[in-house]
């Protein structure tokens, strides 16, 4: 024990008094109780003396158990706190990684197109025998777009045995078309597939999309990377080569009553104008999508087409009677770069 744990020999707990130090007992000790040191004062009880020894042992215990308590406290506290920190030093990070994902427009193939050899093409309308057990060595895969064939009621076909159009004649076994063309250039249709020696084409008659089947040996074959897109909602052109944009325009397109149709077509002529500024602007593009709401359109076919125009201030409206009116500028672009027979996906 030392000096600070101890109170001078004589002194009290209470005053500085002459009267006796109260009895201590085992149960009921005085908190005041004088404590001395080990020898204690001269003259004092020797049991008394003993019972105060003890009791100071006591003290020196459980003080020193407290102190060892504490310590053992804080050292605790300490090597918690220094073991969090170095956890979370040694914890890895976490790193979040996200992928994305880009979606990549599928590739435009080479499309087929076949330049009619004889001066009248037939064109089958059912397949030829054995076209279903042969292989396809020639398919154009590019997804179709849907058509509007069915959105609007049913129109005549045309042509048709009773109504020849210049150039389209119907038959029996399918069609029959003139080389060259009624425009003055040559029939060019597109293939969209090939088994042994015949193609199947899309024929420019109504009901738009009709397929049929022509012989190859009718035909020259050559391919072309153009392609071209209109959105009708968008009322946008858009031509392509390959993947590549090469031209996009806003264009006018056909009003409610007389809408532009929707589905694939191809381009089926080139006419060039004799007056640049006219109604037509420089050029027609003709397809081969027909009007499904008119059945004669200014005493002739209604032929959709891709065209110029001399009312530019329209561009971007649905004021047509169908055609896909372009300014000049962009349909001239368009007929320098774009060959018959280039397929022309129409969209909604």
């Amino acid at each position: 024990m030392s000096d600070d744990d101890t109170i001078p020999p004589g002194g009290t707990g209470f005053d500085d008094g002459d009267e006796a130090r109260p009895d201590v007992g085992d149960d009921d000790r005085p908190r005041d109780t004088e404590t001395y040191d080990d020898e204690g004062p001269e003259g004092s009880d020797p049991e008394t003396d003993d019972i105060v020894e003890h009791r100071s042992r006591q003290r020196r215990v459980v003080l020193l158990t407290s102190i060892v308590a504490v310590v053992a406290l804080a050292v605790g506290i300490a090597i918690w706190r220094s073991g969090g920190e170095e956890t979370a030093k040694a914890a890895p990070s976490t790193t979040t990684t996200t992928t994305t994902t880009t979606t990549i427009p599928p590739v435009r193939h080479e499309i087929t197109i076949a330049t009619a050899k004889v001066p009248s093409l037939s064109i089958l309308r059912d397949p030829p025998a054995g076209w279903d057990t042969t292989a396809a060595s020639v398919r154009w895969d590019q997804p179709e777009p849907p058509s509007s064939i069915g959105s609007l009621p049913e129109r005549p076909a045309l042509p048709r045995p009773d109504y020849p159009l210049a150039g389209r004649y119907s038959s029996d076994t399918g069609w029959a078309f003139s080389n060259p063309t009624s425009f003055g250039g040559p029939l060019t249709l597109m293939v969209t597939e090939q088994r042994g020696d015949w193609l199947k084409v899309e024929v420019p008659v109504r009901p738009n999309g009709t397929d049929g089947y022509v012989k190859a040996s009718d035909v020259d074959l050559a391919t072309t990377t153009q392609h071209i897109e209109l959105h009708v909602g968008e009322r946008k052109l858009k031509v392509y080569d390959g993947d590549t944009l090469t031209a996009e325009s806003s264009v006018v397109v056909g009003k409610d009553e007389t809408r532009t149709p929707l589905g694939r077509f191809f381009v089926t002529d080139q006419v060039v104008q004799k007056n640049p500024a006219g109604f037509y602007g420089p050029l027609i593009l003709a397809l081969s999508a027909y009007s499904e709401q008119l059945d004669i359109f200014d005493d002739g076919v209604p032929v959709i087409a891709m065209h110029g125009t001399s009312r530019p201030d329209l561009i971007g409206q649905a004021v047509s009677n169908g055609c896909i009116r372009v300014p000049n500028e962009v349909i001239t672009q368009i007929g320098a770069t774009v060959p018959v027979g280039t397929p022309v996906d129409i969209l909604a």
